[in-house]
């Protein structure tokens, strides 16, 4: 086995098996190669795998982070917009806007982003309607400091304590999917906190992705 594969497979088991947490910052490339006795290069082709996989995220004059991973099947909430699915995938896909405000003060979302309560966000609540059918239903807090400008446009053309069933077609299911996704700069700022929900019959989940 290559060495690079070694240090690749090995962070990559650490990870999975929740002995480096998500959020949480590898060693430094020098610490890296003198833990597994090879050179930086090594090291720096298995973090570039790793991240090429969704295990990490290298940030700019900071350590490697280390991401929830899994990969989507069939996803709405990828970090590509619905445009941009429409036509990659050829599959129809709409946004409809239920409800944006700005929120303060609210506690679960200011230990989440790690912020006092002078922070404002955006809420938004929308469902996501793949061929007819309302399949998703989120609700996404936006950092204002980060995206200081939204309106009802913007929000369209792209739970909590309980989820609003009545926003989703959800036939003879009584249970739902939910995904929490978190969104960071290249500098590993925090912008965005999300829930999405899903139809439980129409997705198959397994990792975080990037853009």
């Amino acid at each position: 086995m290559s060495k690079y594969k070694e240090v690749y497979n090995d962070i990559k088991e650490k990870i999975t098996n929740g002995t480096f947490k998500a959020r949480e910052f590898l060693k430094s490339e020098s610490d890296l190669a003198h833990k597994y006795s090879y050179s930086k290069d090594t090291i720096r082709k298995a973090l570039s795998m790793l991240e090429l996989d969704g295990y990490i995220q290298k940030i700019k004059g900071k350590n490697s982070m280390v991401l929830e991973n899994g990969r989507f099947k069939n996803s709405l909430s990828n970090l590509r917009t619905s445009k941009e699915l429409n036509k990659i995938e050829n599959i129809d896909i709409h946004t409809n806007l239920i409800e944006m405000e700005v929120v303060s003060g609210i506690k679960e979302i200011m230990d989440v982003f790690e912020v006092s309560d002078d922070v404002s966000f955006y809420k938004v609540s929308r469902t996501r309607v793949l061929d007819g059918e309302a399949l998703e239903y989120e609700i996404t807090y936006l950092d204002k400091r980060v995206v200081p400008f939204l309106d009802k446009k913007i929000v369209e053309s792209s739970i909590y304590d309980y989820l609003e069933k009545k926003y989703m077609d959800l036939k003879n299911f009584d249970s739902v999917v939910v995904i929490e996704s978190h969104t960071y700069l290249s500098n590993g700022t925090l912008f965005q906190y999300g829930i999405n929900s899903y139809r439980p019959d129409k997705f198959e989940f397994s990792t975080v992705a990037k853009r």
